[in-house]
């Protein structure tokens, strides 16, 4: 009964990544160079959302205008939505803020932080963050 049912899981795999791969050459002229790598890398959607806000996080902190409020308010925000209070704007802390969540979330494949910001960039996201971290 267990090898059966492996077998249908094993089909049912290969028929989902068949489907993953037509799909993804019906669209590929419209995805992004990140969304074309969040598919190749098999990203969930939390992950993404993780990616997202990360870049929103340590984008707030280049705002020219710290003093804003609203600026203010939405970094409070992130820095609550990642419980930070204060961090150092380099690529170190933002490749340890993948890695830490890489740890706790076990995605199917690692991300380098490096490459996550150059696809960001090449989809014209979070260049300026890009600039500073790599820089």
């Amino acid at each position: 009964m267990d090898n059966m049912k492996n077998t249908q899981f094993e089909k049912r795999i290969d028929i989902l990544l068949e489907w993953k791969s037509r799909l993804l050459q019906l669209v590929e002229d419209e995805l992004s160079p990140f969304d074309k790598w969040c598919a190749k890398n098999e990203l969930s959607t939390a992950d993404q959302h993780f990616l997202t806000n990360l870049c929103i996080l340590f984008s707030m902190r280049l705002h020219p205008d710290q003093n804003n409020p609203d600026v203010q308010k939405i970094t409070r925000n992130f820095e609550e939505l990642f419980e930070v209070t204060d961090f150092e704007l380099s690529y170190e802390e933002f490749e340890k803020f993948i890695k830490d969540y890489q740890l706790k979330e076990r995605p199917i494949h690692e991300w380098d932080a490096r490459e996550v910001l150059e696809k960001l960039a090449e989809s014209n996201r979070s260049i300026e963050l890009k600039e500073k971290l790599l820089s």
